[in-house]
């Protein structure tokens, strides 16, 4: 039986046996090899629970592992550490715990939010999704249904959906202009709608002279490179290098694609990234395997996962 089937068993079964734990994480190591952690905007000592969960792996630079990777050495029992979107209060409470612990880290930056200082169209969209009014009514020219039964999460989903795949020219007004109905018709408060900062250039600089943090690129603007033309990616992809390569005064290796799964991503944008990054990573699950580098899987944890979830993902991928 593999370590992998036993785990998927334990938990079915639901027994604690964290006895259990550490040599399953040890097996499952050796039989599947590395992986990567995609975090976005955890409370750092949510993060500590998940890594102590998940020794006797131990962390080790994106780089370094995607390196073994591409070399074909061994990456049993090792796994990187990333952080998608750059939001202030991530990078600051996370780089502390970096070095307390002697953790490796990687903030994936998208350049725009970082220098236009403001919040991104997927931010606002997180916003205002709870309070969405069961009305019918017309934004951006838009005639917006949203009376009938479950007619407020069809529009969400295909708003989302809209935001995955298309340029941002196609949904961003949209949301913007709900953003600023909901405060104008009174049905949020605007400080509800108060959205997170970006990291600035100068903390991002100060804490790029640390070895244990690394900063990357979320491209630019944060669009899908599916939705973007070839000179439009081409600009995303080596802009934002060059920006975080000036600021950190470090070479910008890695890429992190926007929203990252297979719809995108696309079909073509994945050789324009090899060309420019040594790897790419996306949201789609699993570890390392044999994939490559310009299409790294992730495995995604979030602040309602516990320990017991942060196992049995990194068990059963």
């Amino acid at each position: 039986m593999s370590a992998i089937t036993l785990a998927r068993r334990i938990t079915a079964r639901g027994l604690s046996a964290s006895g259990a734990y550490p040599p399953l994480n040890a097996a499952c190591g050796r039989l599947a090899g590395g992986f990567v952690l995609a975090y976005h905007n955890p409370p750092p000592e949510r993060v500590v629970e998940h890594l102590r969960a998940l020794e006797p792996n131990r962390p080790v630079p994106l780089g370094d592992l995607v390196a073994r990777h591409v070399g074909g050495a061994s990456t049993s029992g090792m796994f990187a550490i990333t952080f998608d979107d750059g939001v202030a209060s991530t990078v600051r409470g996370i780089a502390p715990l970096a070095r307390t612990h002697g953790w490796p880290v990687t903030f994936f930056i998208p350049t725009a939010y970082v220098e236009d200082r403001r919040a991104m169209p997927f931010q606002w969209l997180e916003a205002i999704r709870g309070h969405l009014p069961a009305e019918r009514m017309t934004v951006c020219s838009e005639v917006l249904d949203l009376t009938g039964p479950g007619a407020r999460e069809v529009f969400l989903r295909d708003l989302t959906r809209r935001m995955y795949t298309r340029p941002r020219a196609e949904y961003e007004s949209l949301i913007l202009a709900l953003a600023e109905r909901l405060v104008a018709h009174g049905v949020v408060d605007p400080r509800q709608l108060a959205l997170p900062a970006a990291a600035t250039w100068d903390e991002i600089a100060e804490l790029a002279r640390d070895d244990l943090i690394r900063f990357e690129s979320h491209g630019i603007s944060h669009v899908a490179v599916a939705a973007l033309s070839s000179a439009d990616l081409e600009r995303e992809l080596r802009g934002s290098q060059e920006a975080v390569a000036a600021h950190t005064r470090r070479p910008c290796e890695h890429f992190c694609y926007p929203f990252g799964g297979h719809e995108s991503i696309g079909e073509e944008a994945p050789a324009v990234v090899a060309r420019v990054y040594k790897s790419a990573v996306t949201m789609m699950r699993g570890r390392l395997g044999k994939r490559p580098p310009e299409l790294l899987p992730r495995i995604p944890l979030y602040p309602h996962d516990d320990r017991a979830m942060a196992r049995l993902k990194v068990l059963t991928n």
